[in-house]
């Protein structure tokens, strides 16, 4: 994605700036390994300029980040939102230094710029489309092979199974060749552990299920064994990546500099927005790696910057001579009830479009906001 405008300047000539804190529940809770959790809460933040024309952008915690956490993001963004309005972005460094609540606040900010230089006139290049996955949440084998089918049949290229949950290596390999008969040989097939297993549980279930053609598997082992991922990448052949290993651009170049992944899942609301994930991608590639973008499963806002991101983060690969086209984990906005949006992003034959803009839904923003508040220039 390269943004252009005659005047780069008027980026920053706000007439209003207004930040939203939603609160919007999940269709059904959802499972991790630290519990369950109902609802998504971020941060949406909106620029306006002059004439009227609106960017939106969004922040996002870890659903499970403690409540200092969450403090201070709220801080931040009170802070950012009359700093903004008096046309003063904020320094990179700085926010960068307040960790997970900095790296979110930029996320918002860069993306609600970027999104305002579009609407401003600026051009988005890249992807018209980008490749996205399927997630299989359903635990047996035959109910995990309906709801594989059924992806395909949408026309979903590449589908995740969720592990880490099966008692025994059986049960896994049970689960993914029910699986692969049903879609066939051509899908992709993705298996996410999240940190479930140890080094040797992980070492032997990887080996079990090779023949299955798995594409990777993702988080095998807890986030912070950088070293476990790298001597497990000596002991099996099927690709290994890192998700919640990789929480900033920091944590990337460790993980790639250790050799602990294949793959590298960047999540830009996690590890800072455009520009951090751009260096992340730059990386990965000097360093023979891959990345995938996901999402914190925020609303619409977060996934329609993420699918921009997703644009130049292929058109880079592009350049770098890189022949295959991953598909990103970004169609999540179904996990919600709603997105927020005035249109939802469509998903059609396995791909999304990379949106020019997006609108609130503002009946629905009203519905789910816990606060909001403005500064005007």
């Amino acid at each position: 994605m390269t943004m252009s405008n005659p005047d780069p300047t008027a980026l920053l000539r706000f007439a209003r700036i207004e930040a939203i804190h939603v609160r919007v529940p999940f269709r059904r809770p959802l499972l991790d390994a630290t519990g369950e959790y109902t609802h998504r809460r971020s941060w949406l933040l909106r620029v306006v300029d002059e004439e009227g024309r609106e960017g939106l952008g969004e922040a996002a915690l870890s659903p499970f980040a403690e409540e200092v956490t969450t403090s201070a993001l709220a801080r931040l963004i009170r802070e950012l939102v009359p700093e903004l309005a008096a046309g003063r972005p904020p320094v990179w460094s700085e926010l960068a230094r307040e960790g997970e609540p900095g790296r979110a606040a930029m996320a918002a900010v860069e993306g609600a710029i970027a999104a305002l230089a579009v609407a401003q006139g600026g051009n988005v290049s890249g992807a018209d489309a980008v490749p996205v996955g399927a997630t299989i949440t359903f635990g047996g084998p035959d109910a995990g092979a309906d709801a594989a089918a059924q992806a395909v049949e949408l026309g979903f290229e590449t589908l995740k199974l969720r592990a880490g949950f099966e008692r025994t290596t059986d049960q896994l390999v049970d689960r993914i060749r029910a699986i692969r008969a049903a879609v066939g040989p051509e899908p992709r097939l993705r298996v996410d552990a999240g940190g479930a297993w140890d080094l040797e549980t992980a070492a032997e279930r990887i080996e079990a299920i090779e023949r299955l053609r798995i594409e990777f598997v993702e988080q095998p082992m807890a986030a912070w064994d950088v070293i476990g991922h790298s001597a497990l990448r000596e002991r099996v052949r099927v690709p290994v990546a890192l998700d919640e290993t990789i929480d900033s651009e920091g944590s990337a170049r460790a993980a790639l500099a250790e050799g602990a992944a294949d793959v590298l899942v960047v999540k830009p609301a996690r590890v800072g927005g455009v520009a951090a994930t751009m260096r992340i991608a730059e990386a990965a590639s000097a360093a023979g790696a891959s990345v995938v973008l996901g999402t914190y499963f925020e609303t619409g806002v977060g996934i329609a910057a993420a699918l921009r991101i997703a644009a130049e983060v292929q058109a880079a690969a592009r350049r770098a001579g890189q022949a295959t086209e991953p598909a990103h984990a970004l169609a999540t906005s179904g996990i919600l009830v709603h997105d927020l949006l005035s249109e939802p992003l469509p998903i059609r034959n396995g791909r999304m479009a990379v949106p020019a803009a997006v609108a609130l839904d503002e009946a629905e923003v009203d519905r789910y906001a816990l606060e909001r508040f403005e500064a005007r220039a």
